[in-house]
């Protein structure tokens, strides 16, 4: 049972990377294609904000940082399981958890302070939107707080990036 209980901070990291890389990789045939759905929420965000860059490229942008993360959370650290580098797994999901993080924050803020609301479009029909959902909102709620586990759990992964890990290595 002791070992079990022991397993659960790796096993909930390992979930959660798996949870948070499968609603970002879903995603991107949404993004990367142009449909109505990413085209609606950054058009609203480049109309509200005046920023240019929401739209074209925001679904890009954003794509290509849920891409990373995804990698770093899941497909890195099978490749170093599948190695026996198993050290290497708690600083690439710890990067991965932050730049996961970094992008649920923007979405829940966008959602909940801007015009986009949390009920987006997710059918449509001649151009028009027909049914609204808050799916892709709770999604990203749910992803954050996943990505935030991962990053309490693996916080010790901060010492491979400052040079803290070397430090104590070596004394």
């Amino acid at each position: 049972m002791k070992k079990l209980i022991s397993l659960f901070p790796n096993l909930l990291t390992w979930a959660g990377g798996v949870f948070i890389s499968a609603i970002f990789l879903d995603s991107l045939r949404f993004k990367f294609t142009g449909h109505p759905t990413p085209q609606h929420i950054f058009s609203t965000l480049k109309d509200w904000s005046g920023i240019g860059l929401f739209y074209p490229a925001g679904p890009w942008i954003i794509g290509l940082g849920e891409l990373l993360a995804s990698l770093l959370l899941v497909g890195l650290p099978a490749l170093f399981l599948l190695m026996n580098r198993k050290t290497l797994i708690p600083p690439s999901q710890f990067l991965g958890a932050l730049v996961a993080l970094g992008i649920m924050s923007g979405a829940i803020f966008f959602h909940l302070f801007t015009p986009l609301g949390i009920e987006t479009p997710t059918e449509w029909a001649n151009g028009e939107p027909v049914t609204f959902s808050p799916a892709l909102f709770y999604a990203a709620c749910a992803s954050w707080l996943f990505a935030l586990i991962i990053l309490f759990i693996h916080r010790k992964a901060l010492g491979f990036f400052t040079g803290a890990a070397l430090t104590t290595s070596s004394a």
